[in-house]
């Protein structure tokens, strides 16, 4: 995928691998941080509205970039990818390559991680400091 980066930032986006099973009965998968130049947006009222109504709640932003990103896959047990934008952790929940134009990108959507659904792990990406909101 070629598109612009005239719009775009970098961002960081925390790629899983598939789950593994620990001592204890819990899983855990390992990940790794990749910085990558984003156009990230909030969705418009029309992509809202066209969201059952139980989901138009929850705060969900869009992004296009140059990275094929990957939503979760409850099946493979791939917790799919996460961005961090803002201050807070947000969940791939749809990625789709758009390449049929000269200037092909991937669009996908992400919701709001809830605090309170955190894992207690789970921190901010290295070097990010509260100036950068």
């Amino acid at each position: 995928m070629g598109g612009l980066n005239i719009f775009r930032r970098k961002y960081t986006v925390r790629r899983f691998g598939p789950q593994e099973d620990v001592p204890g009965g819990y899983t855990t998968a390992p990940y790794e941080d990749v910085v990558t130049f984003l156009n990230v947006q909030p969705l418009s009222t029309k992509e809202l509205l066209a969201l059952p109504e139980g989901e138009r709640s929850t705060k969900r932003v869009k992004a296009f970039g140059d990275l094929q990103l990957t939503a979760a896959d409850q099946y493979q047990g791939i917790p799919g990818d996460w961005l961090f934008y803002r201050g807070s952790w947000y969940k791939c929940v749809s990625a789709f390559p758009w390449d049929h134009t000269m200037l092909a990108h991937c669009r996908s959507e992400f919701a709001i991680i809830p605090e309170g659904e955190l894992p207690d792990n789970v921190e901010p990406p290295g070097g990010y400091t509260k100036e950068e909101e």
